[in-house]
């Protein structure tokens, strides 16, 4: 038997999926693949954090698994936001302590750190700070970085020259592999459910996963982490009451096989260490469950208020960063923003000062908001509906989650931050 110091991991991180959801759409499919990994033995984890949109969110709950703190200890609260310099997260620290070489795929807020042991890093699109590594990986990240912080307002001309870049990345001769491979996939859904964003953010997970094997082909690598979104997208947007099956829900969970049958097919047990997890779940919505709106134009809406002179950054869903170019500016958009309310009482957003030049928004409407609702400031009045719209959510968070392993052993219910505790015992 090989000695465990020297056995390697295998993260894979398929965020927030809901596995009884997941494993009537994998019988229903025939996926093997994902049966397989449904069957390993399971185990219950739990958040501290009990609501959407504060704290029981992914750039948030995933900090608290990389970092092994809960999230009043690593205090991170916002998408793209710095980790604090004392907190290290555990491929640095598995590094550091035992010299391990390290591949990191995507996950939501993380940094990378310290260079050392790195083979592949690539952050978040909303990590702005952050660079991937190899170099040739930015080229691929420009363009969805660009994407994910414009997707509301996009600029053609910027894009364009951005997907060249991209090109770029796929034309090198050892990733044409990949870009034969998304072809393909393109192709067949021309027809059904068609090319679109959400075709397209499922595609990437793919596109990432071809890359990381690549990487993986050429370099020893001990500690691998992959982190999947397309499955938490999809549940949120086409949750359907089985057994009707959206098709755009069909195509992502084939791909979702298709990437565990890659990342499974030539791991040996007895020298990987393998852990499925989900960070944790969707539950499916009602009706009168959580609302999520979202603005048809973040520029438009501030100009509406009043607010002009300003640069910015879209989040997830409706978290935007704004940026001013000096102190009375962001002041007075702070004020404005802070006294916007509906005309049934509600306060609009949650703002927050993040330095003198930005701020933070994110809409504090969550109910089921009537037709002939207004937005209120001062003299301002605006209809709700005329800047926002209703995403129609079909799936909401919950704060448990589940891992699923076939070799590791866990308690039968853990907090999601002492995951960190469980896996570093492993090494030590």
């Amino acid at each position: 038997k090989m000695n465990t110091k020297k056995k390697k991991l295998l993260i894979i991180e398929l965020n927030e999926f809901c596995p009884e959801y997941i494993k009537q759409l994998a019988q229903h499919y025939k996926l093997q693949n994902l049966i397989k990994v449904l069957n390993f033995t399971h185990t219950i984890t739990l958040s501290n954090d009990k609501k959407e949109f504060y704290g029981l969110d992914p750039w948030v709950q995933w900090v608290n698994i990389h970092t092994g703190l809960r999230s009043e200890e690593h205090g991170v609260k916002i998408l793209g936001e710095n980790l604090k310099k004392n907190h290290t997260q555990i491929w640095n620290h598995l590094h550091h302590q035992y010299q391990l070489r390290w591949a990191v795929i995507g996950p939501l807020n993380a940094k990378k750190g310290s260079s050392l042991g790195c083979v592949s890093f690539l952050p978040d699109p909303w990590s702005s700070n952050e660079k991937a590594y190899p170099n040739e990986l930015n080229e691929l990240l420009e363009v969805i970085r660009y994407v994910s912080k414009n997707y509301l307002a996009l600029n053609y001309f910027a894009l364009s020259s951005k997907i060249i870049k991209a090109l770029g990345f796929f034309l090198r001769r050892n990733n044409l592999f990949i870009l034969k491979e998304l072809f393909w996939e393109l192709f067949k859904v021309i027809y059904k459910p068609g090319i679109n964003i959400h075709t397209l953010t499922t595609l990437l997970d793919y596109v990432c996963v071809l890359y990381y094997l690549k990487i993986k082909s050429k370099n020893n690598i001990d500690i691998s982490i992959v982190f999947l979104n397309h499955i938490a997208h999809l549940q949120h947007h086409f949750w359907e009451k089985y057994p009707i099956i959206h098709p755009q829900m069909e195509h992502g969970i084939k791909i979702c096989d298709k990437i565990i049958n890659l990342l499974l097919k030539d791991l040996n047990l007895n020298e990987t260490n393998l852990l499925v997890l989900n960070g944790f779940k969707q539950k499916r919505n009602d009706e009168n469950d959580i609302q999520i709106y979202r603005q048809v134009s973040t520029k438009l809406m501030l100009n509406k208020l009043g607010i002009t002179k300003v640069m910015i950054e879209q989040n997830m869903t409706n978290d935007v960063l704004l940026e001013f170019s000096s102190l009375q500016e962001t002041n007075n958009a702070y004020k404005i923003l802070l006294n916007c309310y509906l005309d049934t009482g509600h306060k609009l957003f949650d703002v927050s000062k993040i330095n003198s030049q930005k701020i933070f928004i994110q809409l504090n409407i969550h109910h089921v908001v009537n037709k002939n609702v207004f937005i209120k400031y001062r003299h301002i009045k605006i209809p709700f509906y005329d800047l926002f719209i209703n995403l129609g959510r079909t799936g909401s968070h919950i704060n448990e989650g589940d891992i699923f392993s076939p070799n590791i052993e866990f308690p039968n219910k853990i907090f999601n931050h002492e995951i960190f505790e469980n896996l570093v015992k492993i090494y030590g």
